[in-house]
């Protein structure tokens, strides 16, 4: 049997999308980080949103419900239950906040009235067939009972993508410099990273101040992977195994990449035929998807202060330093 939970934890920029298009056409639906296709948002049955009302609302709001009579209101309302049972889990599992604006905006409201319980139950009680998808999580800060449920249970199933920290800081720069990179609203980057580097012309520029910025989303997302890239229960995959041909990857990596994370999984699936849909440009974040590419864009002096600020996730994920030690 396929695992019906899964946990991604990838690194901004670090091929996230190449990682959502595997697990979508392994089919999973995706919550997360990124903005996933048509067919891999959630979309859940009327008896999935009735067990989610049954076990999260409170009793009286689930009372009220009554998907024959009023169906948009129950609808609605449950879309709202998934909402909040969504967000009570990054909480739970102490991942980096989802920020877009339509989530937090004060026209969102607060939803119905919940249960207790979506602070207590175990995280085998969300719906099946979810990838979880975040770029860090605080593994300190973890409810110790989800940590004790994947510790006892082997679900949900995780897995670490990552990618060049070189490429994932270049790619960042190009990212937030297309009108802050979004279609929707994010912070801080809407209101910090892009205007910074939208208002800077010169593109070794922009590779200095990224350098220099503390805030810039690189290294604590990289440091706050390191536990699980060591842990025996994860699952490691990297962009440039998953990028294939297209993106300056090999054809038998990719398949091997696809065949190892459908195994973890429990899926026997055709490695050719997946592979070959992994590179889509229906990713709105991707920009040149090509790895290596910062040898392109780096000066020598860009890879010297690179390696002095941020070499140390060069050895430990296991990418070749420049400059000599």
């Amino acid at each position: 049997m396929s695992a019906e939970r899964v946990l991604v934890i990838s690194p901004r920029k670090s091929g996230t999308h190449l990682v959502q298009e595997l697990l979508v056409h392994l089919g999973y639906r995706i919550y997360g980080e990124p903005v996933p296709p048509p067919e891999g948002r959630p979309d859940f049955s009327i008896r999935e949103r009735l067990a989610m009302a049954e076990r999260y609302l409170d009793p009286g709001e689930f009372r009220a419900l009554d998907p024959r009579r009023d169906r948009e209101a129950f609808l609605r309302t449950t879309d709202q239950v998934w909402l909040q049972l969504a967000w009570a889990w990054q909480t739970r599992m102490a991942v980096a906040p989802l920020t877009h604006v339509e989530a937090v905006a004060p026209a969102a409201g607060f939803g119905p009235k919940m249960s207790p319980d979506i602070w207590t139950a175990p995280f085998s009680q969300t719906p099946p067939g979810i990838a979880w998808i975040f770029h860090s999580a605080d593994i300190w800060r973890m409810d110790a009972s989800f940590l004790a449920e994947w510790v006892n249970t082997g679900s949900p199933k995780v897995i670490l993508n990552h990618r060049d920290p070189r490429d994932v800081l270049l790619s960042l720069v190009d990212f937030f410099s297309r009108n802050n990179g979004l279609r929707f609203r994010r912070f801080p980057e809407t209101a910090i990273f892009g205007p910074v580097l939208e208002s800077i012309q010169d593109p070794a520029a922009k590779i200095d101040y990224a350098l220099s910025d503390p805030a810039m989303p690189l290294l604590g997302d990289y440091e706050s992977a390191i536990s699980f890239l060591h842990h025996p229960n994860v699952c490691t995959v990297s962009f440039e195994e998953l990028v294939g041909p297209q993106g300056g990857g090999g054809h038998q990596t990719q398949r091997d990449a696809v065949r190892r994370v459908a195994a973890w999984l429990d899926q026997d699936v055709d490695a050719d035929a997946v592979a070959e849909e992994l590179f889509t440009p229906r990713s709105f974040t991707l920009n040149k998807g090509r790895a290596g590419r910062w040898r392109e864009a780096f000066t020598p002096a860009h890879t010297e202060r690179f390696e002095a600020r941020f070499g140390h996730l060069l050895d430990t994920f296991g990418y070749e330093r420049e400059v000599s030690r």
